[in-house]
């Protein structure tokens, strides 16, 4: 039949007249055909196709009903994963040549070789074998097999797009609807069926199940560039193989999602093969994850949370319908991060087993700012109002977070501040209320004075108790380190003020007694020769660390208890805070008052100068925390507002730049010391946080509480972060 006869009945344009500049030689071969190339002068322009010719003697009867077989499914077929026919061209030989587009790319395997260097080479697999899974989809949903699915089979586009070529063993099964195979058992060994291999006469018929089979063969070749049955050397070992039920080979590059999906493919029993839907489904929820890694991981090692966060969000698509499955494929990262979310937060209320790692609160929460819809809870369940927030481990949280951050941009902050616990350890017990905190200089320990008259020397990493200073008949107000960290200060509600070796615990000298009320609050001069405390009897007392006795004072202004004392840096002055509201400023060598400062309207409970001596801050029952100029007693900027209930401590960090504040309302802030601005709260006591402690480096920061724990907090910005 001539291609004139082709077209007059209709099944495809003769556009022999349209192509020119032939190549001279075959430039690929197939089984029963040649490829050449040539341009097409179509009504788009110019194009260059590539022209199949069917090598065949013209004595050979019945090759151009062949030829019409093929073209009968080819022209019905309009599909961007199937190949476009473009028409047929006479000249060739007895029967007409086939043309289609010509692209650059080649065949699959060509085009993942060139690519093999990409950085992000699984995604691209991962989205051609998608891409060929729809086209099969189609085919079989035209009730077409293909027949002889392989790599040389598959053509990539100009766009990198997989286009199912060569239905030479293709027909149409509407003659026999209730039939899925087409005749023969011809094909390419190692991609055949073993049914069609092994079978006898009739029952050897390709059927959409050989052509799943094969599209497990093709996994194995597009993900580790290998034939199928790499191992054997030749066909006649591959049908040995299957006569033993041997699948495929597994490369040893091949990850276990992948190797399932082959698995189920290349199964002996016919009807345990996917659908092309399901098959679709499942190399697309192995695309969505492979996409989704790259956004939690941001291109590094995934962690053990990361890895968690994974295998939830795979398990989830596996449990999920195909045709929802099937729709995340073409998805863009943002929609797809959104999806994800919203399949997370469903999980967490349908499947307990599916829960961790992360609370269903934070998912939730996730799910709103994202704004992918409402959350679909099954019947019988509610979500709980006003339960409390559950915090996590930062790098716990951190997966999450930068899918987040792929939904919507600027939102991983906000979640890692709001379920993120800046906590570097579990708290440390001491079973008894924790009035102050302090560190020692050079090692991680920390000083605690507590409610049960006892200061401990605790050690950080451990939680152990180091020494236990036994020597105060009242509560311990206040525990203050030396520069040199070779002492400890201690004054309680006995009245007196204590001395102790830091290395020991032992203590040194007498108890220093003067004052006639509980003393509130005690200090080291930068020197460390000198004591400076405040005391409910509303004065102020200097002591030698040498002597144990008072060398200045009492200093007389404030006219309720003085609750606070620093010196300042360079040892000239020194600050009090008072029960009347008022800050004051003393010359630490005469005693004289130099400056008072006020703008609070309650007590002022807590005093610190900023290393450089500029700066004072404050902290006050009236809920804020001022700045105010050292030199001036003026204020700098305005109150800082935020706590909810008293100020308690305030401490500025060595390098100067924040401010941290422990409140009754349970909460640690922190301040950008220079603009006033929040920059994080820190929560996790359960009752008010008595005093705060920047660690001598500034990395970390120590909480004393009423609840009877000191706990460690990471001072720096790595628990919020979200991109490390």
């Amino acid at each position: 039949m001539s291609a004139d006869g082709l077209a007059a009945v209709g099944l495809v344009d003769n556009i022999t007249q349209q192509i020119h500049s032939i190549s001279s030689n075959p430039i690929g071969y197939g089984g029963q055909s040649d490829i050449y190339t040539g341009m097409w002068r179509s009504v788009h322009g110019e194009r260059k196709v590539a022209i199949k010719v069917i090598r065949a003697p013209p004595t050979v009867s019945g090759l151009p009903r062949a030829v019409r077989r093929e073209i009968s499914v080819w022209k019905r077929i309009l599909h961007p994963n199937i190949q476009d026919l473009c028409g047929v061209c006479e000249g060739f030989g007895p029967a007409p040549a086939l043309v289609s587009p010509w692209y650059e790319n080649g065949d699959i395997n060509e085009y993942v070789r060139q690519r093999a260097a990409d950085a992000d080479i699984k995604t691209v697999k991962l989205k051609l074998l998608a891409g060929i899974a729809t086209g099969l989809k189609f085919l079989h949903d035209l009730q077409i097999v293909h027949g002889d699915i392989k790599g040389g089979n598959v053509l990539i586009s100009n766009d990198g797009v997989p286009r199912l070529c060569d239905f030479g063993l293709s027909r149409l099964l509407v003659e026999h609807s209730f039939s899925s195979t087409t005749n023969a058992g011809r094909g390419t060994v190692r991609w055949m069926a073993p049914e069609l291999l092994l079978g006898e006469g009739d029952g050897a018929r390709h059927s959409y199940a050989s052509d799943i089979w094969a599209c497990g063969c093709l996994i194995v070749e597009v993900w580790s560039c290998v034939r199928p049955f790499h191992t054997k050397t030749n066909d006649q070992q591959v049908i040995l193989a299957l006569s033993r039920h041997e699948r495929p080979d597994r490369p040893s590059d091949m990850p276990d999602m992948i190797w399932h999906i082959v698995e189920a493919c290349c199964s002996f029993e016919l009807p345990l093969r996917p659908s092309p839907l399901h098959l679709l489904a499942s190399i697309s929820s192995g695309l969505a994850v492979q996409r989704v890694f790259l956004m939690i991981t941001l291109n590094r090692p995934v962690d053990t949370a990361g890895s968690d966060l994974l295998s939830k969000i795979e398990a989830i698509l596996r449990a999920a319908d195909p045709q929802h499955t099937c729709g995340l494929y073409t998805l863009s990262d943002a929609e797809l991060a959104k999806e994800v979310i919203r399949l997370l937060v469903t999980s967490s209320f349908t499947f307990a087993e599916l829960s961790p790692p992360l609370h269903d609160t934070v998912l939730a929460w996730c799910l709103a700012k994202v704004g992918a819809g409402g959350l679909p809870l099954p019947p019988g369940v509610h979500e709980s109002a006003g339960k409390s927030i559950e915090l996590h481990e930062a790098a716990e949280l951190r997966p999450l977070a930068r899918l987040v951050e792929c939904a919507r941009p600027g939102l991983a902050r906000y979640l890692m501040t709001q379920f993120a616990s800046p906590a570097l350890r579990s708290p440390l017990q001491l079973y008894t209320e924790v009035n102050s905190v302090a560190w020692l200089p050079d090692r991680m320990c920390v000083v605690a004075g507590c409610k049960d008259g006892n200061v401990r020397i605790i050690d950080v990493a451990s939680g152990a108790t180091l020494h236990k200073l036994v020597g105060h008949t009242e509560l311990v107000n206040q525990v203050a380190v030396s520069p040199s960290g070779k002492l400890l200060a201690s004054c309680s509600g006995d009245r007196s003020i204590r001395l102790w070796d830091a290395e020991t615990g032992h203590a040194i000298g007498a108890p220093m007694i003067d004052h006639r009320h509980w003393v509130w609050s005690v200090a080291f001069s930068p020197d460390g020769r000198h004591i400076v405390s405040g005391s409910s009897d509303h004065t102020i007392r200097i002591w030698s660390t040498e002597t144990c006795t008072t060398v200045l004072g009492p200093l007389r202004g404030h006219t309720t208890p003085v609750y606070s004392v620093a010196y300042s840096p360079d040892g000239s002055r020194i600050v009090s805070g008072s029960w009347d509201e008022s800050v004051r400023v003393w010359n630490a060598r005469t005693g004289d008052l130099i400056l008072t400062l006020r703008g609070h309207t309650d007590y002022v409970r807590s005093v610190a100068y900023s290393p450089d001596g500029l700066r004072i801050v404050s902290g006050s029952d009236d809920c804020t925390v001022r700045i105010w100029d050292a030199k001036t007693g003026q204020p700098v900027g305005n109150p800082l507002e935020g706590h909810s209930n008293w100020v308690l401590s305030v401490s500025y960090s060595p390098d100067g730049t924040r401010i941290a504040s422990g409140a009754e309302d349970q909460t640690i802030r922190i301040w950008d010391a220079a603009t006033g601005t929040p920059i994080a709260t820190l929560r996790g006591h359960t009752s008010a946080v008595f005093s705060v402690a920047f660690s001598p480096d500034g990395k970390h920061l120590a909480s004393a509480s009423e609840d009877g724990t000191v706990r460690i907090w990471d001072a720096t910005d790595d628990w919020w972060r979200w991109d490390i």
